[in-house]
């Protein structure tokens, strides 16, 4: 199968026949294989010129010579790409950059700004979507004379997703949209219990009643213990942070305050500022090991100064600064100028909500992080006496087994992971039950 890895970045009409050639040959053993659809179609004229290409394309070159990745267009610019064995942080940093290199596209910086960047991406499992994949590249190849784009216009584009924005949407429009498979998907993510996505106005209103509010109540921490074998578990360090969970309850129930990542990473910032000035007034204990979750950008900030101070007249222990990866990698530079200053200040720092599958593509050293923080999911039950379990525990191995910290564990299933795969750190509710005093 021909690697199409600097095609896309020519004027090339349409590839989707090269595209379907290919799911054919994989389609017999499509295990470990994924496609994205990214509807860059959606871009006016001005963004789809062959430079714009070349960037976008720049985006998937890591995946293209490591995870046997292709990237094909369509006439109109939708940018198609497939890879094996890939896991959701290698497609997740992949998609931003590829966002990220046409960002000065009036309709892309609208998504990127709204967080909603997830919907000009579609996501297929091969293995078990292939025909629905199938059927959807069909439709992108269209004759000579629909080559241009006739939905709806640039504007009208925008403007609709405002209206979602601020719940103006109607069902005429989002019957018009599902009738068109280019168009990215504007309605807002799956409702459960009648539990909605907070927007922009309800974030406004949340950092007001915050900025005046007296946040020791909705704060609250949690243990990380070192369980080796059958020796007593050992406490290692205490989470201090702003329970998302209480806030939700006493000031904005009904909504789901971390369906937009980008609103809630607006948010983490009125938490970081919260957090930093109430934490010192709290009785910690000299010896004590502490972390908090921290933004990089607070890190620059005077009143990440003005607590490390204040922390160090009462805690002789190393900081330890709790990271999102999602925040580091949207701004790595940044993020390499705040561990220099954090290094120089004694601090330590942890990667967070992170997936296990990324462990075997990480590199900590590079991050130049102390520890990787996993969240458990129920599904990594599964991953046990399968060939990911052996790649996963030779890169626990590699990178650490006593920077490796399993948390959010709930039940004995997530004990039981750890142990199978080598990791010694843990934290969560279960944790708390059965060993906190």
């Amino acid at each position: 199968m021909g690697n199409t890895a600097y095609k896309e970045s020519s004027a090339t009409p349409c590839q989707v026949d090269e595209l379907v050639e290919a799911l054919r040959q994989i389609r017999r053993h499509a295990e470990g294989y994924r496609g994205i659809h990214l509807h860059f179609s959606l871009m006016e004229r001005n963004y789809k010129q062959p430079y714009h290409r070349r960037a976008i394309a720049t985006a998937f070159n890591k995946l293209i010579h490591s995870k046997a990745g292709q990237l094909f267009w369509t006439r109109n610019f939708d940018a198609v790409f497939i890879c094996k064995d890939c896991t959701n942080t290698g497609l997740d940093i992949a998609i931003l950059a590829a966002c990220r290199a046409v960002e000065d596209s009036p309709l892309i910086k609208e998504y990127i700004e709204a967080g909603r960047d997830d919907d000009l991406c579609d996501r297929y499992d091969l293995e078990k979507d292939m025909d629905k994949f199938l059927t959807v590249i069909e439709g992108l190849k269209a004759p000579d004379e629909q080559n241009d784009y006739s939905g709806p216009s640039l504007k009208s584009m925008v403007n609709d997703l405002k209206d979602k924005l601020s719940g103006n949407d109607n069902g005429q429009k989002q019957a018009a949209r599902a009738a068109d498979p280019t168009t990215p998907r504007y309605t807002l993510r799956p409702q459960q219990n009648d539990v909605v996505p907070m927007g922009p106005i309800q974030l406004d209103q949340l950092e007001r009643n915050l900025v005046n509010m007296d946040i020791v109540r909705m704060m609250a921490d949690q243990t990380a213990y070192v369980i080796v074998g059958n020796s007593p578990p050992q406490p290692i360090f205490v989470e201090h942070y702003i329970s998302v969970a209480e806030i939700k309850k006493n000031l904005l129930p009904g909504y789901d305050i971390q369906a937009d990542k980008w609103l809630f990473h607006r948010l983490t910032r009125t938490f970081d500022s919260k957090l930093l000035q109430a934490l010192p007034e709290r009785a910690l204990a000299p010896g004590q090991v502490i972390s908090i979750n921290l933004n990089v950008e607070t890190v620059f900030t005077p009143i990440f100064d003005t607590f490390l101070a204040k922390i160090r007249q009462q805690n002789n222990q190393p900081l330890i600064l709790e990271m999102r990866l999602f925040d580091v990698i949207s701004d790595i530079e940044k993020f390499y100028a705040a561990k220099e200053k954090l290094t120089r200040e004694g601090c330590r720092i942890s990667l967070d909500a992170m997936d296990v599958h990324a462990l075997a593509i990480l590199d900590r050293e590079l991050l130049a992080v102390d520890f990787l923080k996993i969240g458990w999911k129920a599904d990594y039950s599964k991953l046990l006496g399968g060939p990911m379990e052996g790649k996963i525990t030779s890169a626990i191995s590699a990178l650490g087994n006593m920077r490796i910290i399993l948390c959010h564990c709930d039940t004995e299933q997530a004990l039981e992971f750890g142990k199978a795969v080598g990791i010694h750190m843990y934290q969560g509710f279960l944790i708390d039950k059965k060993f906190g005093s």
